[in-house]
């Protein structure tokens, strides 16, 4: 019984090791604070083309500074999140079929490539957190900027869903060349197509200020769609009823 559980804890922490393993910073140049539970280290770099690689734990927080240039990688080079100034970023989850990561606040652009769980036989599912909004991608590339009080994001391959992050069955899926904006009390704004100058200024940008030159429709009152999502299910499980009192 002693052994089984001995070896049971070695299975833990050798699987708790591959995951560490599993999440990597390249620092490129300027400077990171990493925190996790009161450990704070600051580490800095200055040589583009010779990065420092540094391992990263499973919730560890990273918060960027000026004129940083920095990337997450994971799963080797299958989840990339390159991180602008002023950016905190967190990795809470890297489960075989779902990735879990949190942006309070700050920009990044985001390179998830679509990978299949043969045993599942589903695509594995990346989940960003930011304060305003859930972000669902199943492989695609995007920019998303948060401000702590709203969210941005412009997709430039595949697809993204935004979800409220109060009220998650509020949704909209923003597509190629799309954006679509989140704030504290309201729904998603509906996906705008945004023009190619823009979307490079917003690429290319350090700050989530770009994100404000993109005209968004106005957005619905969060309390609003949840009652009309509601009423809309109500009235469709009413409709299935009648169909099979019918037959």
């Amino acid at each position: 019984m002693m052994i089984r559980h001995l070896l049971t804890l070695m299975l833990f922490f050798v699987a708790g090791y591959v995951l560490a393993s599993e999440v990597k910073l390249s620092l490129e140049t300027g400077r990171v604070k990493i925190k996790k539970q009161g450990n704070i280290r600051f580490i800095s770099h200055s040589d583009p083309l010779n990065p420092l690689i540094v391992e990263l734990e499973l919730g560890e927080q990273i918060l960027t500074g000026k004129n940083t240039r920095a990337t997450i990688k994971m799963r080797g080079k299958e989840e990339e999140i390159r991180l602008r100034v002023d950016t905190l970023f967190q990795v809470n989850s890297l489960e075989p079929n779902q990735t879990e990561v949190e942006m309070p606040t700050g920009k990044a652009r985001f390179k998830i490539k679509r990978k299949l769980n043969r045993k599942k036989k589903r695509k594995r599912q990346f989940n960003v957190r930011t304060v305003t909004a859930l972000i669902g991608v199943r492989g695609t590339e995007f920019v998303m900027g948060t401000s702590g009080a709203s969210t941005s994001l412009l997709t430039l391959d595949g697809s993204v869903e935004m979800a409220a992050a109060a009220a998650p069955q509020i949704k909209v899926e923003v597509s190629v060349g799309q954006a679509s904006k989140m704030e504290v009390g309201k729904a998603p704004t509906p996906p705008i197509t945004v023009p190619p100058a823009l979307q490079s200024s917003i690429v290319e940008s350090d700050s989530s200020e770009t994100f404000g030159e993109v005209s968004f429709p106005p957005a619905q009152d969060l309390e609003e769609a949840v009652a009309e999502q509601k009423e809309k299910e109500e009235k469709e499980k009413e409709e299935q009823k009648e169909e099979k009192q019918e037959e």
